[in-house]
């Protein structure tokens, strides 16, 4: 009896860890910018494989000993010619702080595949801690709907992401 309530015991611990540990997934991407601009900013599709899939298992690494609550939305990420790069989440519920800003020094220290000109802006589906992803069709981070009705063209992608960058 004393040997069953152990193997019990011991298998509701091994669940237990691995029901507190963050299991992130990524799906389909989200480009803000029609291929022919993609071309113009010389855009390499290999190179931007090689990126995304960088980035997803960094990010999985990074958070894979986290607790965090179930959530699902986008990460969006924009890259500047200059190789800087800047993240935003667009999650609901919201990630915490301190996992938004890991999560955006995890991209930040990956070397972005290069831009010829201005910036190249898309997004990529996550979930945390759920097989269920996002149905919402666009990407729309909090503050960017009230930087939008600041811009002259608030169209523009590149302008958009320029006014919230992070200096």
């Amino acid at each position: 009896m004393q040997l069953l309530k152990t193997l019990i015991a011991s298998a509701l611990l091994s669940i237990s860890a691995l029901a507190s540990a963050a299991d992130t997934r990524f799906d389909s991407f989200y480009f803000f910018q029609p291929e022919s601009v993609l071309q113009e900013k010389g855009v390499n599709v290999d190179s931007l494989g090689r990126y995304t899939r960088a980035v997803q298992t960094q990010i999985y690494k990074s958070l894979k000993n986290a607790k965090l609550p179930a959530s699902s939305g986008y990460l969006v990420i924009a890259i500047r010619s200059d190789e800087e790069v800047a993240t935003w989440l667009d999650m609901k519920p919201v990630v915490h702080e301190y996992y938004d800003n890991q999560i955006y020094e995890v991209v930040k220290n990956l070397q972005p595949p290069q831009i010829k000109k201005g910036i190249f802006v898309f997004a990529i589906k996550m979930a945390i801690d759920t097989p269920v992803h996002t149905r919402k069709p666009v990407p729309n981070p909090p503050g960017w709907d009230d930087a939008r009705k600041k811009l002259a063209d608030p169209g523009s992608i590149e302008h958009l992401v320029l006014s919230l960058w992070p200096e």
